[in-house]
């Protein structure tokens, strides 16, 4: 490891780190980053985009309060990059998959911190899984095409953030990410870019089995982000309260059942994950901010693409269904009737 971060000290005046999306995440990242490291940049368009270049970005976290002024432009203003790690909503993906076209070369490493299954599942799993294209998350394979699977390094985020405007965030849960390569195969690449993390207060672990962390993600956000928005309450409630916490139990059962049938070893039990989310006391989750926002839902990503894992191995999954269907429409009344 010392190896690991001398390497990364001569190299931290080469590297050109650019997040791309400024949301929570990506403020949050962003800030952390630039705090220690001399080569940040943000993309980010429109108003957020001016507000960032007039106020520079801000985060309150476990450590303080801290603003800064970091670069920021679209892609053709920022240039090439080395990393680039990709903060949107999970729907605003494919967009954002063009936008960064300008940032990549070769060899530059493209970090996904995006909820739900990724498009990038399937890819380089080896014997065990089928390759299979995921409709919910990437129906015309575009994300596949921008994004080559080589350059791809798996994260799943171990945090919750609220932005409280276009360029400040808090996040006071501990920040924390887990990387692993999606062919599961040890490169000096993940472990690198952890350490760099890592120096910049970002605690971060590499994975061996990065679809394992993956799957305890995304069993966390069914089992509570739609149900958020049906009931419209925050997570000590969902899985603290009789009857939602019955409600989120049957929701988290559907789930272990597909992500078993994939061969996943969740992180957390079932009643250790049910026990964290309550523990958590009156935070919202990420959907439900989206709601109460008029923002679209991650439903995709989050929810129809786990039902679709569930089809192909002939798994029904009956009330995730009818609770995603509900959120849908809730959303969907409420933006028109923004509209």
């Amino acid at each position: 490891m010392k190896d690991v971060e001398d390497n990364i000290a001569e190299q931290q005046h080469q590297l050109r780190l650019c997040v791309a999306g400024a949301g929570a995440i990506g403020i949050t990242l962003a800030t952390k980053l630039a705090a220690q490291y001399p080569n940040v940049s943000i993309l980010a368009r429109g108003r957020t985009l001016a507000d960032i270049r007039e106020k520079g970005i801000a985060l309150t976290d476990r450590d303080g309060h801290r603003a800064l002024e970091v670069p920021v432009a679209s892609a053709e203003g920022l240039g090439i990059q080395d990393v680039v790690f990709l903060c949107p909503k999970a729907q605003d993906l494919p967009q954002l998959a063009k936008d960064i076209q300008p940032l990549l070369h070769e060899g530059t490493l493209i970090v996904p911190v995006v909820n739900g299954i990724p498009w990038w599942y399937f890819e380089g799993a080896g014997a065990s899984h089928r390759p299979h294209d995921i409709h919910a998350v990437d129906p015309g394979r575009e994300l596949k095409a921008l994004l080559p699977s080589a350059c791809v390094i798996g994260c799943v985020t171990m945090f919750t953030a609220a932005r409280i405007s276009r360029s400040e965030a808090v996040a006071m849960n501990g920040v924390k990410l887990v990387l692993g390569e999606i062919d599961n195969q040890d490169k000096p690449r993940s472990h690198e870019l952890g350490a760099l993390l890592n120096a910049c207060g970002i605690e971060t672990r590499v994975s061996e089995r990065i679809r394992d962390p993956l799957w305890t993600k995304v069993i966390a956000n069914l089992m509570s982000n739609p149900l958020s928005v049906v009931a419209e309450t925050h997570l000590r409630d969902l899985c603290g309260l009789e009857p939602l916490s019955r409600v989120v139990k049957q929701l988290l059962n559907e789930a272990l059942l597909v992500a078993a049938s994939y061969g996943a070893r969740l992180e957390l039990d079932p009643e250790s994950l049910m026990k964290f989310a309550a523990g958590m006391g009156e935070v919202k989750t990420s959907m439900l901010q989206d709601y109460e926002s008029g923002h679209p839902l991650e439903l995709g990503a989050i929810c129809d693409a786990v039902i679709e894992l569930g089809d192909i191995r002939g798994l029904d999954m009956p009330l995730t269904r009818t609770i995603t269907a509900i959120a849908r429409y809730k959303s969907d009344a409420a933006m028109r009737a923004a509209a």
